[in-house]
């Protein structure tokens, strides 16, 4: 077939479409927004196939462009799970004193939920910690006789002493290390699993290393040999350090997810392993380049420089996201390689970035992104300034961007945009408003505007797999 949307093409796509843009949900939704009066169209659909799709949007030389990736439908059977890629999953669960009561609790009710969705093709394993590192069980498969033995295993966790993160770092790395991807795929005969460690904890790191560049380091390293896995922090509680968190997040590829509220953990947790669930490629690089060289694009993702361009790096997507870069150039080239969860295979694909009359959809959904890049690198920005004690500057810079967000227009999208800001605003007021929410949410809402990708309790960017696994979260 010719269609761009065929398995054996690589999806590149240059035209508009009538499809809906997927709203961002309200504040908290369970569901998708329905669609409104004032939404935004989206001129690249989701892929129908399993290849990404790609897309360049610019009205004119010099202006600002629009690089879209953008992931194909859900690939999951929902009934039988038949058609997702298997899961290497560790936990690194916090144990120390503070955890103790309603917290552990919670934990075991959202790790007994991950077992529930787990199947005989995935596999668990789990690492507590308090002064001691513990590994409760290896990675192990999740077929229903070996779950008895993980549930007891969970139930029988108690809150202890001290806080040894990066033991318990170490000790989980050092499990995923043991079955790299050309590994299991060899002895298993099966497909390359989405390998994947999420820690948890409610204090600062306490015992063994201690700080962030330490901490980041072990992660870094085991990245650099193997950058398949990914590292997720989930930060319980304001008691915790948002700083270290974000950055051994950033450096596992991951995500950094604030768990403001004990109850919000089931959702945080169903929420990522929802995205696990239906990953669709990683290791994405998308390189652009003109002759000449260009400027370097705008996104909040890694970029280094690449010949006469740069190449933005990207570690995973989920079914159905997008990832939007804003460039500059006159005329250049879009070459996206990545590796496909769905097919085991290294796919290449090339755009020839060229100007064009846009449609008013197309328009807006340059200006959105804009806006919602500026947002991003605002809060970011904003939670620089906090930190060293320049609350007056952090204001403004979230101010800036939500004076910008409002001459975008009136829609959803832009809604929830200025929600967030207004809300990262009201923790700036005071030093000990920043220390105990701002430094939280800055990082945690700026990196999730920044990268499109929901975060916990905050439903935006979410997926149909990801809101159906918050759901059954929500029904235990």
């Amino acid at each position: 077939s010719s269609s761009p949307y065929s398995t054996s093409h690589p999806q590149v796509m240059g035209q508009s479409s009538s499809s809906v843009f997927r709203p961002l949900a309200r504040r908290r939704s369970r569901t998708p927004s329905p669609t409104s009066p004032g939404q935004l169209t989206n001129p690249l659909p989701a892929p129908t196939g399993t290849k990404l799709g790609l897309q360049y949007l610019c009205k004119s030389a010099g202006s600002t462009g629009l690089l879209s990736i953008v992931a194909p439908q859900t690939p999951v059977d929902s009934e039988s799970n038949a058609q997702r890629a298997p899961i290497d999953l560790t936990l690194v669960i916090d144990r120390s004193g503070s955890m103790g009561g309603s917290k552990l609790a919670m934990v075991k009710r959202s790790i007994t939920f991950i077992l529930s969705q787990l199947n005989a093709g995935d596999r668990l394993a789990l690492v507590s910690y308090d002064t001691n590192v513990r590994t409760d069980f290896e990675l192990t498969a999740c077929t229903e006789q070996e779950k008895l033995g993980m549930g007891a295993k969970v139930a029988a966790l108690q809150a202890g002493s001290t806080t040894n993160l990066s033991g318990g770092l170490q000790a989980g790395l050092k499990l995923q290390k043991k079955t790299s991807r050309n590994t299991r795929l060899q002895k298993e005969k099966t497909r390359d699993a989405v390998r994947s460690l999420f820690l948890l904890t409610d204090g600062l790191a306490n015992a063994g290393l201690t700080t962030t560049p330490e901490i980041v380091k072990l992660v870094a390293d085991a990245r650099q040999a193997d950058s398949s896995i990914m590292v997720h922090t989930f930060g319980f509680g304001d008691d915790h350090n948002a700083e270290m968190l974000g950055a051994v997040a950033e450096a596992g590829g991951g995500e950094y997810v604030y768990v403001e509220k004990d109850e919000n953990l089931g959702d945080s947790f169903a929420e990522a392993l929802g995205g696990l669930a239906s990953v669709v490629a990683q290791s994405i690089s998308l390189t652009v380049s003109q002759p000449g060289g260009m400027a370097r694009p705008r996104t909040q993702f890694p970029v280094v420089a690449d010949g006469d361009g740069w190449r933005v790096d990207i570690s995973d997507l989920y079914a159905e996201e997008r990832r939007d870069v804003l460039v500059v150039m006159t005329e250049g080239v879009a070459k996206l390689r990545y590796y496909s969860i769905i097919s085991s295979e290294w796919v290449n694909c090339e755009l020839a970035c060229t100007p064009r009359e846009l449609t008013s959809d197309e328009a807006a959904a340059v200006d959105l992104s804009v806006a919602r890049e500026a947002t991003a690198a605002a809060m970011l920005q904003a939670n620089e300034d906090a930190a060293s004690g320049r609350l007056a500057e952090a204001r403004q810079n979230l101010q800036g961007a939500l004076a910008q967000a409002q001459a975008v227009g009136d829609c959803e999208d832009i809604r929830r945009l200025q929600l967030d800001l207004g809300e990262c605003l009201d923790t700036l007021q005071t030093p000990a408003d920043y220390q105990s929410k701002g430094s939280k949410k800055l990082k945690w809402m700026g990196g999730g505007h920044g990268k499109q990708r929901s975060r916990g309790t905050e439903c935006a960017y979410t997926n149909s797999v990801q809101r159906s696994m918050k759901s059954a979260a929500s029904a235990m």
